[in-house]
């Protein structure tokens, strides 16, 4: 609960911050509220304002940054989501009106790209571009940005081009060798990204995101002393370097010991990354005296079993918490335990489904039929940055309709994009509207006899749980699935199916068909 007394000095400030608006002072209507963001950063009402206040101004551009900064801390927050979507909209419409007196001038056209580029209209971004490279076609800027919209495309060749043209020009850009990097780690040329991330970093040390970038790399290829080393320089990212909590109390990386100690651990990304990782949490009980696990609400009951460990205590990010003598993000797991693991820790179940819970979904699904149960979810979380290349059109998954099989939807948000598409699929289950958390998809995914996911956190959910599941994995090697295609090293029930061709999952779909038509002979 928050203090009264430090919330009545955040509404006396906001209702200030109004007042002064209303009588038309924005200037000291925005210092205000800067200071209520000041007090508690997290102060949505401030936060929202600030943006409001900035749209209000037609700073559009720091309306944005401020309606990301509300998303940053709360991604379902649909009010900013739709403000952000309209401050981008009126920006892109006030770089219009300059580019009609200006049309040439590179820096504009780079500005529109990149409003373009964060609506998902790459292929307008990338004619933008063009317009400024015709002009100015040593211009740095349209260079790189002509290299992050191929990207997404999925043109990788052309976009290792750009950086190329870049590098040509000077030789030590550490910003372009690094982009370049990253455009051949998609490409799966794992070396020559290494050789990259290695320049970049030589010419610019204090470069967090290619150490980042190069920890990947290092996992991808096994080598986890060095890959979980480097992997800490996340807390320097421009991403992440805000988002660190508990700043007061010593982090711990394995020394020293735990022994009669308290230790806080706490979900530092997604939801996926965080079911990952549980599996390090009995180990660090087996060594504290005290271990609290602090998870976001929709993860805490799916972590209940967690708590049979008498040392364990779970609670979710919004509740005050006590001192501890330590904490540790559970991705840095790894790292502190590594003096006393060799291999990565793969028995499964090590997470399991509520029996109570379990047989209410067995209830809703009806009486078991001599048909395969298939859960499938296509699609990661609709707010915030999608991920194109990760999410599947769920008309490419059609084939599956043809199977004799009985299709259960996992997913929580429907995309977009696919709702005239589902409404084709009568025979497949809706569920959406009762998987109010990850503790219902488990009991729901434990009635199943298959899960076929794309990268989600539906995979890692279904592998923690030791259930039966096809990942279905785009081309580029993501650091914890590995090279293979088959199975996985974190997950044994997860098979491992990957993309032969960048972008296409037709060759995916018509191998996961084939087994399930095997399967569903059985």
């Amino acid at each position: 609960m928050q203090d009264p007394g430090h919330l009545q000095e955040l509404m006396t400030l906001l209702t200030q911050s109004i007042a002064a608006d209303l009588e038309g002072r924005p200037d000291d209507a925005l210092n205000l509220i800067g200071q209520a963001i000041t007090l508690d950063p997290a102060f949505v009402p401030a936060l929202m304002r600030r943006a409001d206040l900035l749209m209000a101004q037609e700073r559009y551009a720091e309306a944005i940054a401020a309606y990301d900064d509300c998303l940053q801390r709360f991604p379902t927050l649909e009010d900013a989501s739709q403000a952000r979507h309209r401050a981008m909209i009126l920006a892109l419409d006030h770089c219009q009106i300059m580019l009609e007196e200006r049309p040439q001038e590179a820096a504009l056209l780079c500005e529109q790209a990149a409003l373009l580029e964060r609506l998902g209209r790459f292929d307008e971004a990338l004619a933008s571009l063009d317009r400024a490279l015709e002009s100015t076609p040593t211009h740095q800027q349209a260079l790189n940005q002509r290299g992050n919209v191929l990207l997404h495309l999925n043109r990788h060749e052309e976009a290792v081009l750009c950086y190329d043209r870049i590098l040509a020009q000077s030789a030590v850009d550490a910003a372009a060798i690094f982009n370049r990097g990253n455009v051949l780690q998609k490409m799966n040329c794992i070396n020559q990204a290494l050789w990259c991330y290695e320049q970049a970093l030589t010419l610019q040390p204090n470069f967090p995101e290619a150490e980042m970038a190069q920890s990947h790399c290092l996992l991808l290829q096994g080598d986890f002393a060095g890959g979980w080393q480097h992997h800490e320089a996340r807390w320097r990212t421009t991403q992440l370097r805000d988002q660190g909590l508990f700043p007061h109390e010593p982090a711990w990386l394995g020394e020293p010991s735990l022994s009669g100690r308290s230790i806080l651990l706490w979900a530092e990304q997604g939801l996926g990354d965080t079911i990952q990782f549980a599996r390090y949490i009995p180990l660090v009980a087996d060594m504290a005296a005290q271990v609290t696990v602090c998870v976001p609400e929709s993860l805490r009951r799916l972590l209940a079993s967690l708590t049979a460990l008498p040392n364990v205590t779970l609670v979710s990010n919004d509740k005050a918490l006590t001192p501890h003598d330590f904490h540790c993000p559970l991705m840095s797991l790894p790292l502190a335990l590594s003096w006393t693991l060799a291999t990565i820790p793969a028995a499964v179940p090590y997470l399991h489904a509520d029996a109570e819970l379990k047989q209410q979904w067995s209830a809703v699904l009806g009486p078991a039929s001599p048909r395969l149960r298939v859960g499938l979810a296509w699609a990661g979380r609709q707010h915030g940055e999608l991920n194109y290349t990760r999410d599947i059109p769920l008309s490419h998954l059609r084939p599956l309709t043809e199977i004799d099989v009985e299709l259960v939807s996992l997913q929580q948000q429907i995309p977009a994009g696919d709702l005239a598409e589902l409404a084709q699929w009568g025979r497949m289950h809706r569920l959406e509207a009762a998987m109010t958390d990850m503790a219902e998809t488990a009991a729901l995914i434990d009635n199943l006899d298959l899960v076929i996911s794309a990268d989600t956190a539906v995979i890692h959910l279904a592998g923690a749980l030791g259930k039966p599941a096809w990942l279905l994995l785009r081309y580029e090697s993501e650091w914890r699935w590995g090279w293979q295609t088959g199975s996985s090293r974190w997950y044994p029930t997860v098979k491992v199916f990957r993309q032969q061709h960048r972008g296409e999952w037709s060759g995916v779909v018509e191998e996961v068909a084939e087994c399930l038509r095997l399967a569903a002979g059985r």
